[in-house]
């Protein structure tokens, strides 16, 4: 292929190899076209760790969009607004997601979810195990912080799962998205009514001054989203990686101290999240690139992640890398408040694996390669495994 000969791939979330495989895609415009116009999306879409770092963190660049497709889905929040407003809502927002109250959550709450589900489910020699535990550990986690019964994760979970496939751009009947988002308010707000331990989040938003109802319960929405999906793919990938990789679950076995290195690396070489939507704040030029004010921008965090000018062999998977940082929860004002727990509980994840196996092995697919739109994980993922202690 000739330097400038684009790939088989396309900038278009509907097309087939892009949704497989997009990394050539990116590594040809990380060298040609950093920032480029896509006529089928509508949107412009930055590569490159420097470029993607300028649209997270300058000032010429939004999150806010009047007709931003979160907003319809959620509702305003802190995901998509800016100034005093994104401040106001951020502040209320942090405290549960700081490092010391994070700390706080690593026995009490993520050791003891993942504990009890790890245990039921690896009792059912279920090869697909991985699939209920990515999204009930999130769900449980997230209704454990905020104060709703844990027992409601179903429930939570099928009311959230069409708001995010709508934001992920899959086709999805919208009357059906509102009415999910409406039942979704409506189980917040009575909750609230109904009282909520003090020292939980909700009822601490909902005391919060100057935080209206619904401003509480649209946040609240956020944050269930937020908790839950992207660890869930995130989830999915991790355990994909340890049992592929041959050796990596005896040496995390023998050695616990690998894990975090593995989640952070894992996190960079597969984001869960490969675009974030951001918009010119006023006219602009990017990389010798003239952007209009208001126009819609795809950012790229996986491209920024897979940058040769700050990670060395960028594709090659290597928790023993040289540190840099990656973007995997982005930067900035609008850093992922709730990136430190995802950490635990990946790490939480592993460390228990390795408590309760001897060995760990990929079934299907071959290979464990994630796809998706924005969202990616491995599809279909089924596991080998044996128990510790001579059980089945």
């Amino acid at each position: 292929m000739s330097t400038r000969e684009l790939p088989i791939a396309r900038l278009d979330f509907e097309d087939e190899a892009f949704q497989t495989d997009p990394w050539p895609l990116y590594d040809w415009h990380l060298t040609h076209a950093p920032v480029h116009w896509s006529a089928s999306m509508n949107s412009y879409f930055v590569f490159g760790y420097r470029s993607v770092r300028q649209v997270l963190t300058s000032t010429e660049f939004t999150a806010y969009h009047p007709f931003r497709r979160s907003r319809a889905a959620f509702g305003p929040s802190a995901l998509d607004s800016e100034g005093s407003t994104h401040n106001r809502y951020r502040g209320v927002l942090a405290g549960p997601f700081r490092p010391k109250a994070i700390s706080g959550y690593a026995e009490a709450v993520v050791g003891d979810v993942v504990s009890r589900l790890l245990d039921d489910l690896l009792d059912t020699g279920d090869p697909a195990f991985v699939d209920e535990l990515a999204w009930r550990l999130p769900t449980r986690v997230a209704c454990r912080i905020l104060g709703l019964p844990e027992s409601d994760d179903e429930l939570l979970y099928r009311l959230m799962r069409p708001l995010i496939l709508f934001v992920d751009h899959v086709s999805h009947d919208f009357g059906g998205v509102v009415r999910d988002r409406d039942a979704l308010r409506g189980y917040l707000r009575d909750r609230v009514a109904g009282g909520i331990d003090p020292l939980r989040m909700l009822r601490t938003m909902a005391e919060a001054p100057g935080m209206s109802e619904p401003e509480v319960i649209d946040n609240a929405v956020l944050v269930l989203a937020a908790a839950t999906e992207t660890t869930c793919s995130a989830t999915v990938n991790l355990v994909a990686r340890v049992a592929a990789e041959p050796g990596l679950f005896a040496r995390i076995r023998a050695d616990r101290t690998l894990v975090p290195a593995v989640v952070t690396e894992t996190l960079r070489h597969e984001p869960p999240l490969h675009v974030t939507l951001r918009y010119a704040a006023t006219d602009v030029t990017l990389e010798g690139v003239r952007i209009e004010r208001g126009s819609s921008m795809q950012v790229c965090l996986a491209s920024a992640n897979r940058d040769p000018a700050v990670f060395a062999e960028p594709h090659v998977w290597n928790p023993w890398r040289t540190r840099a940082t990656p973007l995997t929860f982005g930067m900035g004002r609008h850093h992922c408040l709730g990136s430190g727990l995802a950490q635990l509980e990946l790490e939480t994840v592993v460390g228990m694996l390795a408590d309760r196996l001897t060995d760990l092995w990929v079934v299907a697919p071959d290979p464990a390669t994630p796809r998706g739109r924005t969202f990616r994980s491995v599809p279909g993922l089924r596991l080998g495994y044996r128990r510790a202690g001579g059980r089945p």
